[in-house]
């Protein structure tokens, strides 16, 4: 069987038409190339919508100025960069995908909200351990200066004062721990 040359011809130009309509697409619209890589690799590729994980290579975007986007389900922080995409080049997009730090401000207001409460509770605790102290002082000095003079019952006063000053101090601690509590639990649910 003999091919002819207008055969030979008709073969080339389906051939070139096929890549023509490969490149440019059916509408005649020439395509960009992009390429995306992530460390480490498995992120989301969102431009419009997502358009898989990368690593990710497509041959036909349209070109035009975009907003590509890098999630990753591993608690990276989303990375987002800004491309032009012209015909008939390639872009890559290379990022290497960061940890959110473990100390934020949130965090560290947190820790010293949730801080100065244990040391509120603390010193109220401490404060009411002064203050029945105090207390039994006072009613052993009661009891002796009924038995014994004036001596014990200036004693007597004496601790009932400091033992009043720890009540008041405990009290003051256990206001300032709630308060101090409260705020931890709003940044905690609400902020």
């Amino acid at each position: 069987m003999r091919v002819s040359s207008l055969s030979i011809r008709l073969l080339m130009l389906l051939a070139i038409s096929a890549s023509t309509i490969r490149a440019y697409g059916a509408e005649g619209q020439a395509y960009a190339r992009l390429r995306v890589d992530s460390d480490p690799p498995g992120a989301d590729v969102v431009i419009v919508a997502e358009l898989g994980k990368t690593p990710l290579v497509n041959e036909f975007v349209v070109p035009g100025m975009y907003k590509i986007e890098l999630r990753h389900e591993s608690g990276y922080l989303t990375a987002v960069e800004d491309l032009t995409l012209r015909a008939d080049q390639q872009a890559v997009v290379s990022r290497r995908l960061q940890k959110p730090p473990l100390f934020t401000k949130r965090r560290q207001i947190q820790l010293a909200l949730g801080a100065g409460a244990v040391c509120g509770f603390a010193y109220a605790v401490y404060e009411q351990g002064e203050r029945s102290a105090f207390r039994q002082k006072h009613y052993f000095a009661k009891e002796a200066s009924s038995a014994e003079g004036d001596e014990f019952s200036a004693k007597a006063a004496e601790y009932l004062e400091i033992s009043k000053d720890a009540e008041l101090k405990r009290t003051l601690a256990l206001i300032g721990a709630g308060i101090l509590s409260v705020a931890l639990q709003v940044t905690i649910f609400i902020w």
